[in-house]
């Protein structure tokens, strides 16, 4: 009969176990983003691997138990948790190459990257709760108390788990170091909870390996926010050197001293259609434009330089976003460029500041994690509410042209809300099979196609430099109504609100195909 120990050390290490596993759950969706961004596939993933790791790890646990388990088990248990949870912030590596050596679709990709990280970690610790009952029980009659008072222990540690992580850890300290100081608290319990020699050795060894981890591991983020791993790297092309900024796993912008340089064609495309909309006001006021997410400030800063006179707003959730792009993108604090660092349809319900805008450019969407909430007919609602009579909606997405039923439900979506809609084929005509971009313009007015290419042929001449891939008859071409109607009514197209918007689904397809 193993030797009791008291009711409070037993609590500790179900309390030590909860909190841990649920703190790596919380992180393993930010370990996944830059790789596999962070949809709703990345998160199923991460919660079932960790419930599955939960299940068999009880189950294991309780045919330990029933053996005859001593407490020198619950400390090697410990330190063995605390290995798998160091090892799991470096699983990116090896799963990465994986996933895209194989080419795999989303779904098993997402599922292979969290077992491997994620499964071994949830086992381990899922072992904890089982011994620890057989051990700490002192008889059947008092059984019922005794289970009731460890798993109340234990919820409450999932509990304060998931709120420590999402309120405080992950906001303010990096990924890296939430893991390995998850690991460090295991490994101080796996040596509180040893009794022998053995055990402590291997905790010291533990310890060894974790520093070496520490010290030698690299982050793979400039800055964890609690939205985005954010990274700031050079860059160099044919337009000039400058530098990217990676939000996640996807470039979001380029990033160049002169403004007009704009590396992406559906900027282009914007650009083109800031002139339009410039070209309609005649000079009779200064154009207002917005921005839904900032990224690089590209749109933003592109206006200010060719209309100076522009109120210029941005919505961006992340405020690190902001913060970087004052230190190291150029962007003026507390100058012209006015930031609303929250939600767009928070913005949008309170009103978007009184602003009615000429054209509010959408550049919130990764190629893979889109927010559903800003696709739906709600959400094109309450921006055409704050565009004026003349106004555009812009936004461009990633489809398979053969295809795709993201673009489909779009513009459905979009045709319900807005009278004129009109859509260009950036990169690639629509008889080529493939991913490509597409640019969605939403208006109450008619944009008439005349006027639209003398936009482009101004902006080419005096607005945007002239190093960009797009040509100026590409940029000036708009799909035919014909075109339009038969992407509209692709068979599988949904009609997108806040009830149901499957857009993970819709865009699930893309992933692992070629750009």
């Amino acid at each position: 009969m193993p030797k009791t120990r008291g009711t409070a050390e037993a609590l500790l290490y179900v309390f030590a176990a909860g909190f841990c596993l649920m703190v790596i759950e919380l992180v393993a969706g930010r370990i996944m983003a830059p790789y596999l961004g962070s949809s709703l596939y990345t998160w199923t993933s991460v919660i079932g691997v960790v419930l599955l790791g939960m299940a068999v790890g009880n189950y294991t646990g309780g045919v330990i138990a029933e053996r005859g388990a001593a407490w020198r088990a619950v400390s090697l248990i410990f330190a063995a948790s605390a290995l798998a949870a160091a090892v799991s912030y470096y699983t990116y590596a090896p799963a990465s190459r994986l996933i895209y050596g194989l080419g795999l679709p989303v779904v098993p990709a997402t599922f292979i990257f969290a077992f491997f990280g994620f499964f071994p970690v949830s086992f381990l610790l899922s072992l904890i709760t089982p011994i620890v009952i057989a051990l700490t029980l002192p008889s059947v009659e008092k059984a019922g108390t005794t289970v009731g008072r460890i798993y109340a222990v234990s919820s409450l540690a999932s509990i304060l788990g998931t709120f420590a992580s999402g309120y405080v850890l992950i906001p303010f300290l990096g990924v890296k170091t939430i893991v390995l100081s998850v690991a460090a608290v295991l490994l101080l319990t796996s040596v509180v909870a040893s009794r022998g020699l053995t055990a402590r050795r291997l905790s010291v060894q533990a310890t060894v390996a974790l520093l070496w981890l520490g010290l030698f591991g690299s982050s793979f983020c400039d800055v964890e926010s609690a939205y985005y791993c954010i990274n700031v790297e050079p860059s160099s092309s044919e337009r000039g050197t400058g530098y990217r900024l990676v939000l996640d796993r996807l470039t979001h912008s380029f990033v160049f001293s002169d403004p007009t340089v704009l590396e992406y064609d559906y900027e282009t495309v914007y650009g083109v259609a800031a002139e339009y909309v410039h070209e309609l006001l005649d000079g009779r006021r200064p154009l207002r434009t917005l921005s839904v997410g900032g990224g690089g400030y590209t749109m933003p800063k592109f206006v200010l330089e060719n209309y100076p006179d522009s109120l210029v707003d941005v919505v961006e959730i992340d405020p690190e976003v902001t913060e970087i792009n004052e230190r190291r993108l150029g962007l003026e604090p507390h100058g012209r460029i006015r930031t609303f660092n929250e939600d767009a349809r928070v913005f949008f319900a309170r009103g978007a500041e009184g602003e009615r805008y000429d054209i509010i450019f959408g550049d919130a969407f990764d190629d893979y994690a889109i927010p559903y909430h800003l696709t739906t007919l709600e959400f094109a609602q309450a921006v055409r509410s704050r565009l004026t009579p003349d106004g555009v909606y812009a936004l461009n997405m990633i489809d398979d042209t053969s295809d795709g039923r993201l673009l489909a439900s779009f513009l459905r979506t979009m045709s319900d809300v807005f009278p004129h809609i009109e859509v260009s084929s950036v990169g690639r005509p629509l008889t080529t099979a493939g991913r490509n971009t597409f640019v969605i313009l939403a208006s109450d007015s008619p944009i008439d196609t005349a006027d639209w290419r003398q936009a482009a042929v101004t902006a080419y001449s005096s607005r945007i430099a002239m190093s960009q891939s797009l040509t100026l008859d590409q940029a000036s071409g708009l799909l035919s109504r014909r075109q339009i109607d038969e992407l509209a009514g692709r068979k599988g197209s949904v009609l997108l609100t806040d009830n149901y918007a499957p857009v993970d689904s819709l865009v699930a397809p893309l992933f692992g195909r070629k750009r």
